[in-house]
C-alpha cells in the first residue's frame, strides 16, 4: 500500500510516482490510500492515468481509496472515477476481489 498525504501537484506528483510504480514491481495488488490527500491536481492524475495503465500491463490490481471531496471531484470531472477501482476505504479496497467498485 502506498499512503499519500497534503498536496499532489506538479511539485509533489514525481515523488509519488516514484513510489507508485516502484512498489508495483513486487505486487499482485497495489492500493493507493489518497484518504489524507488536501489537493489532487492535473499532474497527480497523470500519476494515477500511469499507475492503471501500468498495472494492467504488469497484471496488477490497482485500488484507489479516494473519500475526500479534493480528490473524488477531480476524478468525477475528468470521469477518471469510472477507469480505476475506487474504494471508500483501505479495508475495502484490499478485501476486494477483483471487481471495478461502484462509483
Amino acid at each position: 500500500m502506498v499512503a499519500a498525504t497534503g498536496e499532489i501537484d506538479m511539485l509533489t506528483a514525481p515523488d509519488l510516482r516514484a513510489d507508485v510504480l516502484g512498489r508495483m514491481e513486487d505486487a499482485a495488488t497495489l492500493v493507493l490510500d489518497m484518504s489524507s490527500v488536501s489537493f489532487l491536481g492535473s499532474a497527480g492524475l497523470a500519476v494515477l492515468v500511469e499507475a492503471s495503465q501500468h498495472a494492467k500491463r504488469r497484471g496488477t490490481a490497482f485500488r484507489v481509496v479516494a473519500v475526500e471531496r479534493a480528490v473524488t471531484r477531480p476524478l468525477a470531472a475528468t470521469g477518471l472515477g469510472e477507469v480505476f477501482s475506487v474504494y471508500g476505504s483501505v479495508a475495502e479496497a484490499l478485501a476486494a476481489d477483483g471487481e471495478p467498485a461502484a462509483g
